[in-house]
């Protein structure tokens, strides 16, 4: 059964053709995450590439956990590796940095593949939810939170007035939730600016669904708009 998650839609601009990959990874507690399912929250996430044999990395662990817990808006994961050697670290690594630098707002985990390994550790990774796009990549720390931070404010004032509009969805279909007064256009669609779906509502009833007869596993954009002023767009991930 595909799921779709559901989140608001940050930012003015979008990118259509600069979508990352997903990947899904897994700490030693079992616990399953994804960058498509992270990013769908609507919150920034930064990834930080950390080497426990990293002196850099060991200095600047504990000012990234003070960070983490003070904003929560922003997810922080901990892609842990070695920097000086190719072995793969085990749990116990994880567990006595984790304990060691209290990492407990960082969700940590071995990153067995390297995936997040680029020309040595620390590197950073600022994944920005309203295009899917990597915002920062870099080295430096301070960098790297301030562009997550810098996104977290681009939330608009306008898609905060509009918190009584809801959407949800389930079972390949998009429920919408107080609509304002029609005519309503519904469009949902890709992030390589394929439109999927176009809906309209004369006179919109407290629920009104958009059901998608075909799609692939991804990130899609619902746009809803009247005549009137109204326009608000959120963001769904379906997998």
């Amino acid at each position: 059964m595909k799921k779709l998650y559901i989140a608001l839609f940050l930012g003015a601009s979008i990118a259509l053709s600069a979508q990352v990959a997903d990947k899904t990874v897994t700490d030693c507690n079992s616990t399953t995450k994804s960058i498509y399912a992270a990013l769908a929250t609507g919150k920034p996430l930064v990834v930080a590439s950390k080497g426990f044999d990293c002196s850099n990395c060991r200095s600047t662990a504990a000012a990234l956990q003070n960070w983490a817990a003070q904003n929560p808006n922003v997810q922080v994961w901990g892609a842990m590796t070695y920097n000086y050697s190719s072995n793969t670290p085990m749990c116990s690594d994880v567990s006595a940095w984790v304990s060691q630098y209290s990492w407990t707002s960082i969700f940590s985990f071995v990153d067995d593949s390297r995936h997040w390994y680029k020309f040595g550790t620390p590197r950073y990774y600022v994944y920005d939810p309203a295009d899917s796009t990597i915002a920062y990549e870099g080295s430096s720390q301070s960098t790297a939170l301030s562009t997550a931070a810098g996104l977290v404010s681009t939330v608009s004032q306008s898609e905060i007035e509009k918190k009584e509009f809801s959407l949800s969805a389930s079972n390949g279909s998009v429920s919408l939730f107080n609509l304002p007064q029609g005519p309503i256009t519904v469009q949902v669609v890709s992030l390589t600016g394929n439109v999927v779906k176009t809906v309209n509502f004369n006179s919109p009833a407290a629920l009104e669904k958009v059901v998608l007869d075909k799609f692939s596993a991804g990130i899609y954009l619902v746009n809803v708009q009247n005549k009137s002023g109204f326009r608000t767009v959120r963001k769904v991930y379906l997998r």
